[in-house]
C-alpha cells in the first residue's frame, strides 16, 4: 500500500492506518518520503514500479461492482493524500479490478525505465523514472514522463510532456523538463536530496530513451 516506516509500525500513530492519529513522518525520519503532492496528513510514497510505467503509458483500469462496470483513467486511479490518506485509490468498497488496458502507441522503440535505490536488489525506489519518446529524426513528436518514489501516487505532469513536443533531443531540453516537473517539490528535513536525484534521473532516463532504438 505504501512505503513508510511509520505505516509499518503499529505502535506509532499513522493517519493512513488510523485516520486522525497523526503523521510522525513529517517531523521524524523522512528520508524516503514524498517531495511532491503531500499533505499535512500524509507524506508517504507509492511503492510500485509497475504503476509508474502504467501511468506513463496512459493505461485504463476496468472495474466492476454492484453498480456495474466502469473504466478509470490510470492517472485518476490513485489518489493524493489530501485529508483522507487512508484512501489509496478511487475504487468503491464493492469494486474489483477486472482488466488493465494499454492503448496502442508508437513509444516502444524509445522507452526506458530507471530505478534508483539504496541497494542493487530487493529495494524500493528512492526515485524511479518511466520515460518514453516518439521521435521524427531528432525532433520529439510525443513524450511521456512519470516518476515513482516521490509522491503518494505515480507522478505525471502532462504540461511538461506537452512542452517537450516539437523540441530537439538534447540534454538542455531534458534539463528544462526536469526543472519544470520538480518546480513544486517541497522536501522534508531528510529528503531534499531527492530533488537532485530526480532531476538527474529524469535527464538520464529521457537521454537513454532517445537512443534506445539505435542499440543493436
Amino acid at each position: 500500500r505504501t512505503r513508510c516506516y511509520y505505516f509499518y509500525d503499529a505502535t506509532v500513530p499513522c493517519n493512513k492506518r488510523e485516520p486522525g492519529s497523526g503523521c510522525p513522518a513529517r517531523t521524524g525520519l523522512n528520508r524516503i518520503h514524498a517531495i511532491l503532492g503531500a499533505s499535512e496528513q500524509c507524506v508517504a510514497t507509492h511503492p510500485s514500479d509497475m504503476c509508474v510505467a502504467l501511468a506513463a503509458l496512459d493505461a485504463r483500469v476496468h472495474v466492476e461492482g454492484r453498480a456495474g462496470a466502469r473504466v478509470i483513467e490510470f492517472a485518476d486511479f490513485h489518489r493524493l493524500p489530501g485529508d483522507a490518506p487512508q484512501r489509496d485509490n478511487q475504487l468503491a468498497d464493492d469494486e474489483l479490478i477486472t482488466a488493465i488496458e494499454l492503448p496502442a502507441d508508437n513509444l516502444a522503440s524509445h522507452s526506458n525505465y530507471l530505478k534508483i535505490r539504496d541497494r542493487a536488489s530487493y529495494a524500493f525506489a528512492l526515485v524511479s523514472v518511466a520515460a518514453a519518446l516518439e521521435l521524427d529524426g531528432e525532433r520529439i513528436v510525443d513524450a511521456r514522463l512519470a516518476l515513482g518514489g516521490v509522491a503518494h501516487k505515480p507522478w505525471r505532469d502532462r504540461a511538461v510532456e506537452a512542452a517537450l513536443i516539437g523540441q530537439l533531443v538534447s540534454r538542455e531540453t531534458f534539463s528544462h523538463a526536469a526543472d519544470a516537473l520538480l518546480q513544486d517539490a517541497e522536501p522534508l528535513e531528510h529528503n531534499g536530496f531527492k530533488i537532485k536525484l530526480a532531476r538527474r534521473g529524469i535527464i538520464r532516463a529521457l537521454s537513454d530513451a532517445a537512443v534506445a532504438g539505435e542499440r543493436p
